[in-house]
């Protein structure tokens, strides 16, 4: 996807690709806006979101997702986002769990025992999401889902796929997060010492 100029507002996403399939949803929980002239991370806007279902083929550049179908795909990232909290200890949010139910509702997600896959009925932005959520469901049946985690940089609002051994991964990338909270550390005891 490197061909494709980026969002205003966004930067280009260093953090290592999650394998397969995944990286389409990896690439979606990781979706964010920047703080003008900074890497701090915000929320996605429908603008950039609308980018983003573009960038990865999942609509149609002719037909431009609506303002109600962009806020629809913002609450179904930040439920997968809270998903992805669980697998570092946060508690279990049942508003969440509603929002995804609700939403594979919506994408008319279907099973396909021929094709070994759920496969979403409806076309446009909501069957684009369906395809993300169908991943991330079948992720969650094998055990997969519990690799995502997301950046431990208060600033970052990207998810890694964790390969360490232990998965005890905690930045999305070490060269950029990992290294600015080294550094942050290195300081902060060196003012201590002082």
């Amino acid at each position: 996807m490197q061909d494709v100029p980026r969002q205003p507002g966004t930067h280009e996403d260093p953090t290592p690709p999650a394998p397969g399939d995944l990286e389409l949803v990896r690439s979606f929980m990781s979706v964010h806006d920047h703080v003008y002239g900074t890497k701090d991370s915000l929320p996605p806007s429908p603008e950039t979101i609308g980018w983003w279902l573009e960038h990865w083929g999942l609509i149609a550049t002719d037909e431009p997702p609506t303002e109600e179908d962009l806020l629809w795909v913002s609450e179904v990232l930040e439920a997968l986002r809270t998903r992805v909290g669980e697998n570092r200890g946060v508690a279990r949010d049942t508003h969440a769990i509603k929002t995804l139910d609700e939403a594979a509702r919506d994408a008319g997600l279907s099973v396909r025992f021929g094709d070994e896959r759920l496969q979403p009925t409806v076309p446009g932005v909501r069957g684009a999401i369906g395809r993300i959520l169908a991943i991330a469901f079948v992720s969650e049946l094998d055990g997969t889902w519990s690799r995502f985690k997301e950046c431990s940089s208060p600033v970052c609002r990207s998810v890694f796929w964790d390969r360490s051994k232990n998965r005890s991964g905690r930045w999305c990338t070490m060269k950029d997060c990992g290294n600015r909270a080294k550094v942050r550390a290195y300081r902060e005891r060196e003012r201590s010492a002082s």
